[in-house]
């Protein structure tokens, strides 16, 4: 039997013997795959298959056994594509990673440099947007994976997905805000100051509006931008409050700077997702479990 025979074969037996339903699923005709049967048990002069009234009705020991066998082969067949496809990959060097640009700055500054220096045969691409527009492109499969800011809204059964790291939103003030002697802050108090955050690109908008809408909040958001450096400036010299997710506090100039949490603060979660495949690419399959590896690894040690 070649490839294609085993695969016929297989198709067969997984039927249920049935060779309407195999033809079908192997877009072939019945005929023709009767005649592939017939040909095949005459030329190698072996039984496959039991027969009532002209009917398959099971295997043969014979049979069985070479059913064992094509398993088998069938299997190496398909990790023998996996690593052509794998080394075709390394040759044409391509692996898209959408994510925004402050979970890029805050959390893979040195993973990725650091995994195309040890991978120099593979091309990792990057693609920073607002967690919405990579949504739209790992639905489109212009991404093979993207780490997307909570709620994802992708369909659960469609995409794999991990939640790698959990944090939250906090207002960044001036040192000098009136609100720089409580600890922590309710929506409430942000009645009275300008609001800023990142714009309507950013899931982090969508999250802000939500939660000012919930507290019955009737400021609208004053000031966007898609520059967090640029929405800290802002509270420099104001009495902006700036929403944005706690992470940046390290980059803050504590001198003119201060962050306050919230009472009720809106989770920061992202999840790194990708289309569910029977079966990934090996490399980017790697990659994929390599970041879930990256942020667990932390929490082992604690």
């Amino acid at each position: 039997m070649d490839i294609l025979q085993l695969y016929y074969f297989m198709n067969i037996v997984e039927c249920n013997f049935n060779l309407s339903l195999a033809a079908k699923k192997i877009h072939i005709s019945q005929p023709a795959l009767s005649q592939f049967v017939s040909s095949f048990e005459k030329e190698n002069e072996v039984k496959l298959f039991f027969r009532k009234n002209g009917r398959l009705q099971g295997l043969t020991e014979a049979g069985e056994h070479i059913y064992q066998y094509a398993l088998k082969i069938l299997s190496l067949a398909d990790e023998l594509n996996h690593v052509i496809h794998y080394e075709s990959l390394r040759q044409k060097g391509t692996i898209r990673i959408g994510l925004p640009s402050l979970i890029l700055e805050n959390y893979f500054s040195g993973y990725f440099p650091k995994l195309s220096v040890e991978n120099q045969d593979i091309q990792v691409t990057i693609v920073e947007q607002g967690s919405h527009a990579l949504r739209r492109q790992l639905i489109k499969e212009e991404l093979d994976m993207a780490i997307l800011i909570e709620p994802t809204m992708l369909d659960e059964d469609a995409y794999e997905q991990h939640i790698i790291s959990i944090d939250e939103m906090v207002a960044f003030i001036n040192k000098y805000h009136p609100l720089k002697h409580q600890e922590k802050i309710t929506w409430q108090d942000l009645d009275d100051y300008p609001i800023a955050t990142f714009n309507d690109n950013f899931m982090t908008h969508q999250l802000v509006t939500e939660q000012l809408a919930v507290n019955e909040i009737n400021r609208p958001i004053q000031l966007t931008s898609s520059s967090w450096a640029y929405l800290m400036e802002a509270t420099h010299e104001t009495d902006i409050v700036t929403i944005l997710p706690r992470p940046i506090v390290k980059h803050i100039d504590q001198e003119r700077c201060i962050e306050r949490q919230f009472k009720k603060p809106i989770p920061f979660n992202f999840t790194i997702c990708r289309l569910k495949r029977d079966k990934y690419e090996p490399v980017k399959d790697h990659i994929y479990n390599q970041i879930i590896k990256f942020f667990y690894q932390p929490y082992e040690n604690d």
